[in-house]
């Protein structure tokens, strides 16, 4: 009976973590852009916010195009995941410069590890775009933190080459696998363990300050960003579900720090569900989130196939 609970919840928190993404990601779109003050000017700064819409972006999309890739091949296949990044793409969706022209490099021939090479003079993005996306990684190998890293970076490889792109992914794959572990009293320590980049360990160590302090939305801002830049919204993301302990008000609060609100609000659900479970996420959120043909039901399938290939490996 015990193992039963046990596997009970964890099918739960798989679940949770990838409507968790969406439903974050449906949250702050309609807000994507506007300053903390503004938010709090028009929603107030605490209670609900109201899921207007029900539609997600780009986030969210991707995401579902890493957990496709991933069930089909039981692991990671760089050609297949993207493949199928492109083959899913909706340029309604909200898909950034850099993610558009890394697929159109695809489209034209190119390698699935090179595409993104060329990106940014060179340099590669160290946008968000690979840690928003990154929750089924998190999930598969949660029990792995080697293989985990290992298959961030590579999936990362596709749009975003830059190293503090592809450490962002790690980082927020991580701090999910730690929420599903439930070893949230030693996240910090462990993030900052795992993480590689001093600019990344900085932003933990000034977390932890934050934590202690209480800080307001302003110190938030500026100590940890709320911004497009991986470095800006990962760590960001992570504070947001340390402050709090319920699902609803951490996503919250993360939207209401203004900027890139439908990734960070993304991220936030992703590390929150992994931690509470799908039961966690408002019903009134819940409801309201889009059920098309890829919408909250083929979501909550791809997470339990996830799970199920998971625990056959146990």
């Amino acid at each position: 009976m015990l193992a039963e609970r046990k596997r009970a919840a964890l099918r739960s928190k798989f679940i949770g973590a990838l409507l968790g993404t969406a439903i974050g990601d449906a949250l702050g779109a309609p807000l994507e852009g506007w300053s903390s003050a503004r938010v709090v000017k028009v929603y107030g700064d605490a209670g609900r916010l109201e899921l207007v819409g029900g539609r997600y972006t780009d986030d969210t999309e991707q995401m579902i195009g890493v957990a496709e890739s991933l069930v089909r091949h039981a692991g990671f296949d760089g050609a297949d995941m993207a493949r199928t990044l492109v083959r899913n793409m909706n340029p309604k969706r909200g898909y950034g410069p850099g993610s558009r022209a890394a697929f159109e490099r695809l489209r034209a021939g190119a390698r699935w590890d090179e595409a993104a090479q060329g990106l940014f003079g060179g340099r590669g993005s160290y946008g968000n775009g690979a840690a928003m996306r990154i929750a089924p990684v998190g999930l598969l190998y949660y029990a792995d933190r080697k293989k985990l890293r290992e298959v961030a970076y590579c999936s990362s490889q596709i749009t975003h080459t830059h190293e503090l792109g592809k450490e962002g992914a790690a980082l927020q794959a991580f701090a999910i696998a730690l929420a599903l572990r439930d070893e949230r009293d030693e996240m910090l320590s462990q993030l900052e363990d795992f993480v590689q980049h001093e600019l990344y360990k900085e932003k933990l160590r000034r977390m932890e300050r934050l934590l202690r302090a209480g800080a307001r939305s302003g110190e938030i801002i500026a100590e940890l960003g709320n911004g497009m830049a991986a470095f800006d919204s990962v760590p960001t993301a992570i504070y947001s579900f340390l402050r709090y302990e319920d699902f609803e008000r951490s996503v919250a609060s993360a939207i209401r720090l203004g900027g890139d609100t439908d990734t960070i609000g993304a991220m936030t659900g992703a590390i929150c569900g992994a931690y509470y479970g799908d039961q966690a996420i408002p019903s009134e959120w819940l409801a309201r989130l889009e059920d098309e043909e890829k919408g909250k039901r083929y979501i909550a399938q791809l997470a339990e196939e996830l799970y199920y290939i998971t625990t056959a490996e146990q």
